[in-house]
């Protein structure tokens, strides 16, 4: 994926992919968070939720976001990993939430996004290609 793309909005106020990349790995730190009980304030990028992105439109600062996805996974993963089986029904350290469910929400909330990352790299095909015509190329 290119930072063009990445950086691509389909409108005014309208999250681009980049964003969503963030925005999930937010959310990943916000599970493991929640299922270890550790406080809040150690997510390496300023904000919360939606970070508007991109800072740098280049290639290595999407790849550093996407860096932190992926490290974001894998943290989670481990915490995942630790949990005894017999302890996913139980609730979480916080919000009375069992670990099964928060595991899978954040698998659903994954599964979401990345739905929304396909269909807005297929309208931005489909708005360069309608461009292009409108050009007469």
């Amino acid at each position: 994926m290119t930072p063009a793309l990445a950086a691509w909005r389909p409108g005014v106020e309208r999250h681009n992919i980049w964003e969503l990349i963030v925005h999930a790995a937010y959310w990943k730190y916000v599970a493991w968070r929640r299922l270890t009980g550790a406080k809040r304030g150690s997510f390496p990028l300023a904000g919360s939720n939606f970070l508007a992105r991109p800072v740098e439109n280049t290639k290595a600062a999407l790849q550093a976001d996407l860096d932190l996805l992926d490290e974001m996974h894998r943290v989670l993963r481990e915490a995942a990993a630790a949990v005894p089986a017999g302890a996913l029904d139980l609730g979480s350290a916080q919000r009375g939430v069992t670990k099964r469910a928060l595991l899978t929400g954040v698998a659903a909330h994954d599964l979401y996004h990345a739905g929304q990352i396909q269909l807005l790299k297929r309208l931005e095909r489909t708005c360069r290609a309608e461009a292009r015509q409108r050009e007469g190329g």
